[in-house]
This record gives structure tokens, sequence and C-alpha cells, in this order.
């Protein structure tokens, strides 16, 4: 592992890590030190005053990020050390105290937390925008919608709510490093179960993860670790290990319900875990591709399937894990039309499909032409 990649991505996420508090909601209020606040008005002026020179900020964190991350992927093996590198918690710190740039569902998630234990009211019938005098509403998204998630997601944020219910800026924080401990629960499972730390960083320090969910705080890493660990243990000889399994992933699916997908391979006990991370990967990736059938195509959700990709065993010219580098990186991209002319509507869709699909293909054309090229060199040398 080079020190070049360390200071990108340490370097990266530092400018991020100031850098996303121009995004911050001007009705939003986080601090009250004055040189603080006057730096953030600073920063807001220039993302919503300058939007296309924050899109090159941006596309040049996102690639620092990728280009530390693919560097230390390919000399990880040559350097692998016994321990889990201490530098990549710097990192997290990093990412849990940035601002969420790039999502609000951080703010939802406070906000549902809020309805069900401090109101003490049904999130999935009341509607936050029925509360009056609620100071949230002012900069939260979806108020006028009922919960959006499953009850053993809101169950779980009884936590962080209490932890952070002294102000907002402590319930962002609270919730971002709750999302942090299941995602640092995903990386031991993972060099658990495979015991090699190059297969725990290509999760850990992909930007993607890192992005959308140490600095969106996006609950995703939380279901995953669950039905993860519910995989693990199902496919444990005890019949204990076994029920434990089952609670966990049900659990999982009622964060948010894709991880139902993965009842085949619970179903299946006959299959080897090798066969059953490939069939999960394909099995999330699905549902992943499926999801604009609901909302739209979300980059966060490409947690799903990173998760399983990184048990597959790393090889060289591994498909698996050069297709999913190659989608994280459309993925991330997608946030630039956005950042640049700050609307949803008009040529930015157009543009961001663009922007995501162009990388994963190039690389599907490339994969399959060495592959033709290899084939027909085999068949020329047998003859």
């Amino acid at each position: 592992m080079t020190t070049l990649s360390k200071i990108f991505m340490i370097g990266a996420l530092l400018v991020l890590m100031i850098f996303s508090f121009g995004f911050k909601d001007p009705h939003l209020e986080l601090f009250s030190y004055p040189p603080v606040v006057e730096m953030l008005t600073v920063l807001t002026a220039f993302v919503y005053g300058q939007p296309f020179a924050a899109s090159v900020v941006y596309g040049a964190i996102v690639t620092a990020l990728f280009c530390g991350y693919a560097i230390i992927m390919a000399t990880y093996k040559a350097s692998r050390p016994k321990a889990f590198p201490r530098w990549i918690v710097s990192l997290i710190a990093l990412a849990v105290f940035s601002f969420p740039a790039l999502s609000y569902d951080v703010f939802n998630y406070i906000l549902t937390a809020k309805m069900t234990f401090y109101y003490q009211e049904n999130p999935y019938i009341v509607m936050p925008i029925e509360i009056p005098n609620e100071p949230m509403l002012a900069y939260t998204r979806a108020a006028n919608k009922v919960a959006l998630y499953g009850p053993s997601w809101i169950a779980l944020t009884s936590f962080p709510y209490i932890v952070g219910r002294t102000s907002v800026t402590a319930a962002i924080f609270s919730f971002k490093a709750f999302v942090a401990l299941f995602y640092c629960a995903l990386v031991y499972m993972i060099y658990r179960k495979t015991k090699r730390w190059d297969q725990a960083m290509f999760f850990a320090l992909n930007p993607l993860i890192i992005l959308e969910g140490l600095v969106s705080g996006h609950n995703d890493p939380v279901m995953m670790a669950l039905a993860v660990a519910g995989l693990l243990l199902w496919h444990r000889a005890s019949t204990h290990y076994k029920v434990a399994g089952i609670v966990l992933f049900t659990a999982s699916v009622l964060v948010k319900g894709a991880t139902i997908a993965l009842l085949p391979l619970f179903i299946f006990s006959s299959w080897t875990w090798e066969k059953k991370i490939v069939w999960g990967y394909w099995l999330m990736f699905g549902i992943f591709l499926l999801s604009p059938l609901r909302e739209e195509l979300y980059p966060w959700y490409a947690t799903w399937w990173l998760t399983f990709a990184s048990f597959v065993p790393i090889r060289k010219n591994s498909f698996i894990h050069a297709f999913s580098f190659a989608v994280c990186v459309g993925l991330m991209l997608g946030y630039l039309p956005w950042i640049a002319t700050r609307e949803y509507g008009g040529i930015t869709p157009a543009i961001r499909t663009m922007l995501t699909v162009v990388p994963p293909v190039m690389y599907v054309l490339y994969y399959f032409r060495h592959y033709f090229i290899n084939r027909k060199r085999y068949y020329k040398k047998r003859a």
C-alpha cells in the first residue's frame, strides 16, 4: 500500500469534510460559534452561488478517492498487514463528521424517530407535516409522507435518537456514527469469514460506501449487516445459531425490505457458502436494477450487492470486482449534473443517466473483447 494512496484518500476526505458543509440548507443552524457560522456562510454561498465550480470540486474529490482506492486494491496483496490498518480510522472519522451533503435521508430518520419517541405518534399513520410548530419541517424533505422504513429500523433509531436529542447537530452525528458501527461490523464479518484484509478493504475503502454510508448516513449498511450476520449464523450447524440467524435476517427485511430477495440462500441449505455469496451478489444486483420501478436508481442501493462482492475471492481479472468498481464510478459521477445545475428536471436526468451508464458499459465491452481475443488465441494454439 503506497503512501500516495493514503494521501489521496485522507486528503480527499478532509477536503470533502469542509466542502460538504456548503450543502447545508440555509434554514438549518448547526453551530452558534461566530467564526464557524461565517465559514459555513462562505461555503454555502460558494456551493449555491457557483454550482458549476462546486461540481468541479466534487468531481476532483471523487476522482482522488477512486484513484486512491484503485491503487490500494492493486498493491494491497504485496503488503498485507496482519492487523487492521489504523489509518483507516481517520477516514471513518472524517466521513462521519462531514455534513450529509448528497442526501437528506438522515433528517428523515431523525424526524421519524422524533415522531415515534418524542411525540409518541404512529409514524405509519401521522405525517411529520401534521405536527404544528415542528422546527425540523423547515429543512427536512419528505415531511408530507408517512414513515418510509420498517419497524426494526425505527426501533433501532431509538439509540442514536437518545444520544443526539439535545440538538439537531448532535442528532446528525449520532445517527451517522450509529450507521458507522454497522459499517465496521460488516468489515469485521468480511475479514472473519475470508481471513483476508484485501477482501475487507474492497468494501471498507470503496468511495461509494464511504460517501453514501458514512458521509450521507444511509441505513443500508445496517440492513446488510443484519442480513449477513443472519446468513453467517444460519450457515452454522447448531439449531440455536440458525434461530438467531433467522431473527437477524427478519430484522434486516424489516429495515427496508430489499433483503427478502436473499431468502433462497436460507431455503437451499445444501448450497455451499461460495455459491451463496455469488447468488447473493446477483440477487441483490437484480433488486438494485428493479428499484427504479418504485422510485429511481439510488446510488446507495449499491451497498446491497457490494457487500456480497466483498466476500467473493479477489482474483486476477475478476469480473465481479472490476464490474462493481465501474458501476460505483458511474453512480458517484451521476451527482455531477445535479450539483452543477441544482435542478432535478430538464436535461439533468439525461446527463446523469449517461454518466452513470458509460463506465460499466465501457468495462463490459472491454472485458468481452479481451475474452473473445483470448479464446481465439486458445483455439489457435490447440490447432
